[in-house]
């Protein structure tokens, strides 16, 4: 068994060598940390929009499909890349929590503290629960295609129901100068985010609030079976990305950093 002082001796590192990796290996998480972090929330932003910001507007039919499909991308690719390096199944949960904890902070800052929202009204999508889900079948089958079909499907088929419960009480209907609204249209017309048409109409019309129930399983369903192929595209994205290419460095650049020629 080696410990690390013949690791190093091995490989051909010196004391400054190892410190210089060692900080260098830090840099480089931090900013992959920080990259991810951005490009993440930013993605879904530009996506999803406001379907994902307000409570009034996460209605049953474009919500729970456009958000599990664009979510789906980055965490196929994190897993990818951290079972072919590592062969860790944590990729996607790692995906869902550099999502969720950037949008927390956003979602305080700008909405609640500078705004005055309540948090109950700008409270960000999970997609964690999903996330366990890819990474549970990706130990289990250790295949990126049967996670795929079975992870992919219900990731994007539980969407909807693993974020129902803290917006169950927006559903309940109250009754306002003689008519009838739930709670979550309520709380849009007290706060209203712009004059423009588009941010004070109400979201739900016609057969969605008449046959929401039906509209949830088909939209789920429909979610599923595009996650499956998303999954697909963005693991074979990040296996790409998972393959390192070495180039010779010059003597004078190992020299620099204390290795052996």
């Amino acid at each position: 068994m080696f410990n690390n002082k013949e690791v190093l001796e091995y490989a051909g590192f010196g004391k400054m060598a190892s410190r210089y990796s060692m900080y260098w290996d830090l840099i480089v998480v931090t900013a992959i940390i920080l990259l991810f972090g951005s490009v993440i929330p930013l993605s879904v932003m530009l996506m999803v929009g406001d379907w994902d910001f307000f409570i009034d507007w996460r209605d049953r039919q474009f919500w729970p499909l456009v958000f599990p499909i664009v979510t789906i991308w980055y965490s196929a690719a994190l897993a990818g890349i951290f079972w072919e390096n590592f062969r860790l199944p944590i990729g996607a949960t790692v995906g869902a929590v550099l999502l969720l904890l950037p949008v927390w902070l956003s979602r305080w800052g700008t909405w609640h503290l500078f705004n005055n929202y309540p948090m109950s009204m700008v409270t960000p999508t999970q997609v964690i629960s999903g996330a366990l889900i890819l990474d549970g079948c990706m130990l289990v089958f250790r295949h990126y295609v049967f996670t795929a079909i079975v992870g992919g499907f219900l990731y994007g088929f539980t969407f909807y129901f693993a974020n129902f419960g803290p917006m169950a009480g927006f559903f309940q209907p109250v009754e306002h100068q003689g008519a009838i609204a739930p709670v979550a249209d309520m709380v849009g017309y007290a706060f209203p985010r712009s004059a423009t048409p588009e941010y004070i109409r109400i979201v739900e019309r016609s057969t969605l609030r008449t046959f929401g129930d039906t509209t949830v399983f088909y939209t789920a369903s429909f979610a599923g079976y595009v996650c499956v192929l998303m999954y697909l595209i963005w693991w074979k994205i990040g296996n790409w990305f998972a393959q390192a290419t070495f180039f010779p460095n010059a003597s004078w650049i190992k020299s620099s950093v204390g290795l052996k020629d």
